[in-house]
Formats: structure tokens, C-alpha cells, sequence
């Protein structure tokens, strides 16, 4: 009896352990200077150097309580002087509205798609381009803080990696510049 005990509690240990399966694990977040907020750019850069798939998620809230957090997977990374990420993200369509789900809807006056390039270094910078006529419209110069996650299997459960770093900031993006066309 005490042998069917003992392993049993060795069973339900050592499964509780197990590395979770894979998945998207927030890695690194920064803040809009580049800082570190959450977890290691280190075990990011590692992430991308083993060939992991990583996504971006980047938000604010607003003064009066309203808040936005995007995602976005990069069709195109760099890894720069071994210390830094920059990605670049596909076209997409601009909404109407990024605070109030039932006022949005795709901007269609005129159809307007972006651009982006972020860094975990806290830059950001995006573009807006006119599908009718293919002019960029706006060039925008922001800082903000990002959650950057890879896709991998080997965080284990029960430990740090479970947490997801809150993205509804006060202050999470800024904007430095804007140009418009």
C-alpha cells in the first residue's frame, strides 16, 4: 500500500512539472525607452536565433478608461548587432475606431492601409498609404511599450511564465512626430 502511495505522489509531482505544451509565451516586454518591464530580451533574442515565430502586442489606456491592445505577428525581422530586434509588420486596413469595438470598421474614405516597424528598443515607426492613390498620407514617429512573444514549448508550468504582463498602460504609446501628406 505504501508503495502504490509513494508513487503515486511521485506520478502527480512529477506530472505538475511537465513543460506545457507549445505555444505563444510572453518572453520580453519593454517599455516606450527600451527598459525592460517583464522577463529576459535575452531568452527573446534566443528565441529568434533557434528560428521560433514571435508576435508583437503593443496598447495604451486612455485617460478616461478606455483602453486598446493590438497584435501583430512581423513578416520580416532583424536581429541587430546581437542586441536588439526590429520587425516589420504586412499592410493592414485602418479601422474607424480602436477604442469602441461597434464603431469599427474598415476606413473606406479612402481606403487606407499601414505600415509598421517596431524595435525593442521602444521605437516605433509607422505610415499610412492611400490604396486609390498609393500616396503615404501620414508618417508617424511614436515610442511604445511591447510585449513581445515566441512561439515555443519550453516554459515550464506553474513558474514566472505563466504571468501575462498587463498591456493597458497609461502612457503606453507616444507620439513624437507626425507627418502628414
Amino acid at each position: 500500500m505504501f508503495f502504490v502511495l509513494a508513487l503515486l505522489a511521485f506520478i502527480s509531482f512529477s506530472t505538475s512539472r511537465r513543460a506545457a505544451p507549445a505555444g505563444w509565451r510572453p518572453v520580453f516586454q519593454n517599455d516606450t525607452s527600451g527598459r525592460t518591464l517583464y522577463g529576459d530580451k535575452k531568452a527573446l533574442l534566443q528565441a529568434v536565433r533557434q528560428g521560433c515565430p514571435i508576435r508583437v502586442a503593443w496598447g495604451e489606456k486612455l485617460p478616461d478608461g478606455t483602453s486598446d491592445i493590438e497584435y501583430s505577428t512581423p513578416d520580416f525581422t532583424s536581429l541587430v548587432n546581437d542586441s536588439d530586434l526590429v520587425v516589420q509588420f504586412p499592410a493592414s486596413a485602418i479601422q474607424t475606431d480602436y477604442m469602441n469595438a461597434h464603431k469599427s470598421f474598415l476606413k473606406m474614405d479612402p481606403p487606407t492601409i499601414w505600415k509598421a516597424l517596431m524595435c525593442t528598443d521602444g521605437h516605433y515607426h509607422q505610415f499610412h498609404q492611400d490604396l486609390t492613390t498609393g500616396r503615404v498620407t501620414r508618417e508617424m514617429y511614436l515610442r511604445a511599450s511591447m510585449l513581445w512573444y515566441a512561439f515555443t514549448g519550453d516554459v515550464q508550468e506553474g513558474t514566472a511564465g505563466d504571468r501575462i504582463p498587463d498591456m493597458n498602460i497609461p502612457g503606453g504609446i507616444v507620439l513624437d512626430s507626425l507627418i502628414r501628406r
